[in-house]
């Protein structure tokens, strides 16, 4: 079979290749379109005379025949298809973002051409773009997000050194699970950091007691015992102290003060420091 014979017998195929929706065309190996279907042409925004016999530098800027050639030339050195996203610019000078396949045209064991089939994924490309910036925005606000809330738990749960060895943490607020695993954390790290002996910790500002609060101070006091430094609890009313006894809270092997100076103040003396 000729090469001749080929291209008359794609051409013998334009009102089925006109049916198709995709824009189809086939180029020789000097990468002129000899055979197009009307999708091809409404694509580019011009008739079937205008384009046949044409090529990729009569209507593209450089950049993109550089794109399209390059994968021409793929195929036809290796005789297998290739498919590639790309730019394309129409007569009236519109962008597509198109996907292209193309397909290599044997005659006698040759490759004497391709076929490319077009989809244009312009407005899904818009699509794709749009959702990554609204990825990206949204994990730039997850992320700022992430450090407002890190800056209000660490006003939230605050850990004062209020004098070499001595740690206070003042409980304000209601005491929730996520504000005691806070407690903890920071309690713990500021122990290990400072090397503390004592803690004082403040519940002057908690308006009252619960199961949940009391369980969060018996943790923390185990918590720092165990890494050597001794917990004890200020700021401690008549009413939270009724609240405790009605909570059945054992705090007998815990020291309790009703202020924080007079908690200083013996934290002072038995650190052999003069309190004023």
């Amino acid at each position: 079979m000729t090469k001749q014979r080929s291209w008359d017998d794609l051409a013998a195929l334009q009102s089925v290749l006109d049916s198709l929706d995709d824009p189809l065309f086939v180029k020789d190996r000097e990468h002129r379109w000899v055979v197009i279907n009307d999708a091809f042409c409404k694509l580019l925004g011009l008739p079937r005379e205008a384009l046949l016999g044409k090529s990729d530098p009569d209507l593209f800027p450089p950049e993109q025949v550089k794109v399209f050639w390059e994968a021409d030339d793929a195929l036809f050195s290796s005789g297998e298809t290739n498919e590639n996203e790309e730019l394309l610019t129409d007569e009236q000078g519109v962008v597509h973002t198109i996907w292209t396949r193309k397909y290599p045209v044997r005659a006698d064991d040759e490759v004497i051409g391709l076929v490319g089939i077009i989809s244009d994924i312009t407005t899904l490309r818009e699509r794709l773009s749009a959702l990554e910036r609204l990825e990206r925005t949204t994990k730039q606000q997850e992320a700022r997000l992430e450090e407002q809330q890190a800056l209000i738990d660490t006003i939230a749960v605050p850990v004062i050194s209020v004098w070499d060895g001595i740690l206070l943490v003042p409980l304000i607020g209601e005491v929730s699970d996520r504000r005691a695993t806070l407690v903890l954390d920071r309690l713990l790290t500021a122990i290990s950091r400072e090397s503390a002996r004592i803690v004082f910790l403040d519940i002057s500002g908690v308006p009252s007691i619960n199961e949940a609060s009391a369980a969060t101070l018996l943790r923390a006091i185990s918590a720092a015992r165990l890494l050597g430094a001794r917990a004890e609890i200020v700021g401690v009313s008549a009413a939270v102290a009724q609240l405790l006894v009605e909570l059945d809270v054992d705090l007998s092997s815990v020291t309790t003060h009703s202020t924080l100076r007079d908690g200083l103040r013996r934290a002072l003396h038995e650190l052999g420091a003069r309190a004023r």
